[in-house]
């Protein structure tokens, strides 16, 4: 049998208590409220002009708030695939739950499962593809596709289906974070719309390769030099993947956060002390995606291992104001001082721990 087929079986399988669906009413939750926050933006108010020229459906409101809950860094976060399922599945469940009317039991299930099938194709993709692809985006259409497919109540034929045409929309590139464009939340909306798109195409019939994963052409022969296929399936009896995901204490890249951890900490023992120079020990992933020292916008300050750093030791705190023009210019001299390295056993416990020492 395929990844995707024994996936699929995996899932199925699996029994949902109540304590997984309390905590997928708090996922949920969450990303309601990142989406809200993110409606506020500048950037959110262009993603709601766009989508009101043309009206809004199912699959354009999936886009929309999906984009909406990745703009303002607050999404949740599975940390073995190094993913934010939240803004890929809960949109899409969103939006399927408004135009059938699902109750709230079926729109949790299909949200923990879901989850699960994002984050476990996440778990085997491997380091390399981090270096270039953006996990969330890519892996993102599988579990929008499966929620879907939950929902609609698809066979588990047809769900393969759905996860195949998923898989060959994933997409979603790093190369925005050189200049801090935009491009980010449109990870977010095109994942969780792809997967919506997948599986209400599969429920008419249209099939999907079900071998996506593994084929020869597939997601990993093309994307995932170092890719694990065995971590889709390993630990089937463990608990869902959703009981894995985390909330974001800081609204700023999620590998940030062990480094402001220990600055607000030194915060807390030096106070505003003088400061010389700053070293920062952490993981690589880190130094791939946040190790800049110029942040010429809101987006590059939340991906700067060099500013969040800096902020948490002059203010002692970290919030949404933290990242303004009037913040970036406050850091600019101190986050020449910071000195940030890849070492073990940050390295080597990654992407199971996420650590830093300042």
């Amino acid at each position: 049998m395929t990844l995707t087929t024994q996936l699929v079986d995996l899932i199925r399988a699996k029994p949902i208590t109540d304590a997984d669906l309390q905590r997928a009413s708090f996922l949920f939750l969450d990303a309601l409220a990142t989406a809200y926050a993110g409606s506020r933006t500048p950037v959110g108010k262009r993603l709601i002009d766009w989508v009101n020229q043309d009206g809004i459906n199912t699959r354009t409101q999936a886009f929309l708030v999906g984009a909406l809950t990745h703009i303002t860094e607050t999404d949740d976060l599975h940390r073995q695939s190094v993913t934010h399922p939240g803004c890929i599945v809960v949109p899409a469940v969103l939006a399927l739950g408004a135009k059938h009317q699902f109750n709230d039991r079926q729109m949790l299930e299909a949200t923990i499962r879901g989850f699960e099938a994002m984050c476990r194709i996440g778990n085997a993709v491997g380091p390399q593809h981090y270096k270039i692809w953006h996990n969330t985006a890519t892996c993102g259409p599988f579990g929008s596709a499966y929620a879907v497919a939950d929902l609609l109540g698809l066979s588990a034929e047809q769900t393969v289906n759905a996860l195949g045409n998923a898989g060959t929309q994933s997409s979603g590139l790093w190369q925005f974070l050189e200049s801090g464009a935009m491009s980010k939340h449109l990870h977010a909306g095109r994942g969780s719309e792809a997967g919506v798109l997948a599986a209400e195409l599969a429920a008419l019939g249209f099939t999907g390769p079900a071998d996506i994963l593994e084929g020869e052409q597939g997601m990993f022969k093309a994307m995932c030099p170092d890719a694990d296929p065995e971590k889709v399936l390993v630990d089937a009896d463990n608990e869902w993947q959703l009981q894995l995901t985390s909330i974001k204490p800081w609204p700023s890249c999620r590998h940030t956060h062990p480094t402001i951890d220990a600055a607000l900490e030194i915060h807390n023992l030096l106070g505003n002390s003088v400061v010389e120079s700053v070293n920062v020990d952490t993981y690589q992933a880190a130094l791939d995606i946040c190790n800049r020292t110029e942040t010429a916008n809101e987006y590059q300050a939340k991906f700067s291992l060099q500013h969040c750093v800096s902020k948490a030791l002059m203010d002692g705190e970290v919030t949404l104001n933290s990242f303004d023009e009037a913040a970036r210019a406050d850091s600019a001299d101190m986050r020449l001082k910071v000195n940030v390295n890849a070492v073990d056993p940050y390295k080597t416990d990654y992407p199971v721990s996420w650590g830093a020492s300042v």
